[in-house]
């Protein structure tokens, strides 16, 4: 009798903290398993928790600050981390409202950019949400967590009560509206028929 046996590297929960130099918390980093889809992100505390293969590397990335690479060893379960502010700007181009390039430095407003890989960690079938934690002065709120579901942009800065704050999205120079659809008549009152923000994946 031939008996085999298949070695799986035995997951385990980790948790902890991530805070700045200064010890404040950071929310909504992307806490990843480097080479797959395992990831999370930083509650309001600044707090995660994930379950991971003993050995793996795990990396901590937020907008503004160094990535923060770990490897998880069989001995702890909680790894507490301090991301350090980026020091240097990067001399970058970028292509603003009206498609002119100009250098980023000598913008006087601020231009992030976020690359396609950590819109795809967090898994997320909007590509609108997964911006959600990323951009600093940037809230995204959803109707639900169902796809397809209605996303609203609003941007830091003068609001409206009766208008609408939601910001503009131009994709290659086309306008997208991002208004909501809700209701209809009174048996689709309370339907959701999405916006076309969710058109962008």
């Amino acid at each position: 009798m031939i008996l085999t046996s298949v070695a799986f590297a035995q997951e385990k929960k980790i948790s902890g903290r991530v805070t700045s130099a200064e010890g404040k918390a950071i929310p909504g980093v992307t806490v990843v398993v480097q080479g797959t889809n395992q990831a999370t992100q930083t509650d309001t505390d600044g707090n995660y928790s994930l379950n991971v293969p003993a050995g793996k590397v795990v990396v901590f990335r937020s907008v503004g600050f160094d990535d923060k690479t770990i490897i998880v060893n069989n001995n702890s379960t909680v790894f507490n981390v301090s991301l350090v502010n980026h020091d240097n700007a990067l001399e970058e181009v970028v292509v603003t409202a009206n498609a002119i390039k100009r250098e980023k430095r000598s913008l006087g407003y601020s231009a992030p950019t976020i690359k396609s890989d950590e819109l795809t960690e967090g898994r997320n079938s909007s590509a609108i949400n997964s911006l959600a934690g990323k951009v600093a002065g940037v809230n995204i709120t959803s109707t639900s967590n169902s796809p397809g579901s209605s996303s609203r942009v609003v941007l830091r800065g003068g609001s409206s009560i009766a208008g609408n704050n939601q910001a503009l999205i131009v994709v290659d120079g086309t306008p997208i509206d991002n208004t909501s659809k809700v209701g209809g008549s009174s048996d689709l009152a309370s339907v959701d028929f999405g916006n076309r923000g969710n058109d962008i994946n």
